[in-house]
């Protein structure tokens, strides 16, 4: 396996949560939320993290309906990761479905006693961390 780690991103309007891998790609964590304006300066932000990080994976999580099809955040994540993918080469990009991954996030907010008024901006880097925990033990 290629020595570098992996980034989960949770994508939204306003904020992007992050979560990265341990060299060994077993452990995920939550590492933080982006704010941003436009999706050029996002893309920056995740280049240069990237760059720290020695990432070698960025894993996007893919918002599709409950009932298996693709909705308006859908089209507009996938659009977001194609733009990522030409900025980030040779840095390979893939989708995981993110189904229920803020409830899941909320869920360990809530067992960590963070209250519902706090969960702000943590919930986008919780939901990262869920979606990246999902993609390591599917390999």
């Amino acid at each position: 396996m290629t020595k570098g780690k992996y980034l989960a991103i949770d994508f939204g309007d306003r904020r992007a949560g992050l979560a990265i891998s341990d060299f060994d790609k077993q452990v995920a964590f939550p590492r933080e939320v982006i704010e941003y304006r436009n999706i050029k300066g996002l893309i920056a932000q995740i280049k240069k993290f990237c760059d720290e990080e020695q990432i070698i994976k960025i894993i996007v999580g893919l918002p599709i309906e409950m009932d298996g099809t693709a909705g308006e955040r859908f089209i507009k994540t996938h659009q977001f990761g194609d733009k990522l993918k030409e900025a980030v080469e040779p840095i390979s990009v893939e989708y995981f479905d993110e189904r229920l991954t803020t409830k899941q996030s909320i869920r360990k907010l809530h067992q960590q006693g963070v209250k519902s008024r706090e969960q702000k901006g943590q919930i986008d880097m919780i939901s990262a961390q869920v979606i990246l925990e999902s993609y390591l033990s599917s390999l």
